[in-house]
């Protein structure tokens, strides 16, 4: 398994770390190992649902997602990329609920596989600098 940092915001109290990997059944993420406490600590996005969230992200309106802060945003960008996830695939077939610890995961698995690239945006008010992604598909 590969182990990443996740990205964007987590249910820990530090960063959060988790574990991953592909297999014949889709994506295996493992929060186990971080300090996230996600029920269960091991899910899988099938290869469908995996799909279904590439999907949404070539298929949505905007190029650019919100990681950071809550819905609704005063700036752009206004589509949070974890509301995304949640729409695209609202009951996960293996029975698990959506937390922002194992959307922050998928997040940076995202990242890594390079389907979305990482970049912040400029400080706003009170200096707050905004995580952003924007997809990597034109």
């Amino acid at each position: 398994m590969k182990v990443l940092q996740t990205l964007g915001r987590h249910g820990g109290a530090q960063e959060g770390v988790f574990q991953y990997k592909r297999s014949t059944n889709g994506v295996v993420i493992d929060n186990s190992i971080g300090s996230a406490s996600v029920t269960p600590p091991v899910a899988t996005l099938s290869t469908t649902e995996w799909t279904t969230i590439l999907l949404a992200i070539e298929n949505a309106q905007q190029a650019s997602f919100r990681l950071t802060g809550q819905p609704p945003f005063a700036e752009p960008p206004n589509q949070s990329l974890y509301q995304l996830f949640s729409d695209a695939v609202p009951n996960p077939a293996g029975g698990w609920n959506w937390h922002d610890s194992r959307k922050a995961a998928i997040c940076a698995i995202l990242e890594h596989e390079g389907s979305i690239d990482l970049y912040h945006g400029v400080l706003g008010p009170l200096h707050a600098a905004n995580i952003t992604i924007a997809r990597d598909i034109p």
